[in-house]
């Protein structure tokens, strides 16, 4: 019990660090700042000699000379290296360059340590930077209003990564012995306390903006686990509204195209499969009530297990306007219908009988059971993978009163 809570303390706080600091790879090549690979870097010289007009980020990084920064393209899964500079005795630098299209970029100044910048082909940045351990602390001016929203951010991310940091030695301090239930508990709580604040901030701030790539860049970045229909399609109205040609644009709207069917807020995608009595029941025949999507399989043993407390919850809630929809994923209808006896399953049942073929599991892109989706009363996706006393919470929040 203990080493899980560690390992989920531990696991939960690389899901703090924006993704891109995660992932070193320039140019499909793995590359690990760590080692600062000299033989793909470009002298300073040449830096500022490359380009007599175009973008300019210039700076000082307190405390340190001859320090190496190195400049990267963001893109959702790699880092592209564009070019590199060394501070002079001062601490001072400036990179140069040209582009055609907006670009997100990281400006990494240690193994751990960066900060991100949005740069178009006139963009004048200037930073005042300070490393403190894996943290960077820093000011800056800009052309463009979007780099201090972005300081803004990554600040903030800090101080949420900071006080997980926190939950995470007092983890690794705890002992078989001397802890409690309630001390992890506790530990729990606090943990799911600074991830909904922090993803509320993070939302927030998204859907603040009127235009510009913020709302992609934290869609992208941030490690949002539910984003929902309203943030992605404002993200994709964001920055085809300023940028309609940028891959950015691109990529998110075809990241809408593919998710919006299922995210939370939309509508959930029709399912018409035969039931027990080979007649054929529909999602839609359950609208007025909330509704548990629930898939598994009667060869799947977490389902099974499972199957105990989602009765209990069933049994509570049926008749305050709480239904189950359970689609199996078996192929074998014998064994189907013996487990819905078995284990006295008493809501609506559908399967096609094609095993992880099965047309609903497609279409809903289940990949492992048991997986839950509950809807509203409108047929709206309200939440995912809710189980046990999870699933109890929010119901009791729903229809606890009714």
């Amino acid at each position: 019990m203990i080493q899980s809570v560690k390992r989920f303390i531990y696991i939960a706080l690389f899901a703090f660090t924006f993704q891109s600091c995660n992932q070193l790879q320039a140019n499909d090549g793995t590359s690990t700042i760590k080692n600062w690979v000299d033989d793909i870097l470009t002298p300073s010289k040449t830096t500022l000699e490359k380009v007599e007009s175009g973008y300019e980020i210039t700076g000082k990084l307190e405390n340190t000379k001859y320090h190496l920064l190195l400049l990267w393209e963001l893109t959702a899964d790699k880092l592209i290296f564009i070019d590199s500079v060394r501070t002079n005795e001062k601490g001072e630098f400036q990179i140069k360059g040209n582009t055609k299209d907006v670009l997100l970029c990281q400006l990494q100044m240690g193994p751990e340590a960066s900060i991100y910048l949005e740069i178009e082909k006139d963009s004048k940045i200037d930073l005042n930077l300070a490393v403190v351990g894996s943290f960077v602390d820093y000011t800056v001016k800009s052309s463009n209003k979007t780099n201090e929203i972005l300081q803004k951010l990554l600040l903030m991310n800090n101080s949420f990564t900071k006080e997980v940091r926190l939950l995470e030695s007092k983890a690794q301090q705890l002992t078989k012995a001397e802890t409690s239930a309630q001390e992890l508990s506790m530990l729990r709580q606090e943990y799911g306390r600074i991830s909904v604040e922090r993803e509320t901030y993070l939302k927030s701030l998204a859907m603040k903006q009127n235009d510009g790539l913020i709302p992609y860049f934290i869609l992208t970045f941030t490690g949002i686990e539910n984003p929902g229909f309203e943030l992605m399609k404002h993200a994709v109205d964001c920055a085809t509204k300023s940028f309609p040609n940028s891959k950015y644009s691109q990529t998110i709207s075809k990241r809408f195209e593919t998710e919006s069917a299922l995210m939370i807020g939309a509508e959930a995608p029709e399912i018409n499969l035969e039931n027990a009595a080979n007649q054929i029941e529909s999602l839609k025949d359950l609208r007025g009530k909330y509704v548990l999507i629930d898939f598994w399989a009667s060869w799947c043993g977490p389902c099974r297990r499972e199957n105990p407390n989602v009765k209990r919850v069933y049994a509570e809630y049926k008749d305050k306007g709480f239904e189950i929809f359970g689609v199996s994923l078996d192929n074998d209808k014998d064994r189907w219908l013996g487990a819905i006896k078995a284990d006295g399953l008493e809501w609506h049942h559908v399967s096609d009988l094609k095993g992880w073929q099965s047309e609903a599991a497609k279409l809903y892109q289940v990949h492992s059971i048991p997986q839950t989706i509950l809807l509203d009363k409108e047929g709206k996706i309200i939440a995912k993978g809710l189980r046990g006393e999870v699933l109890e919470n929010e119901l009791k929040r729903l229809l606890g009163n009714n």
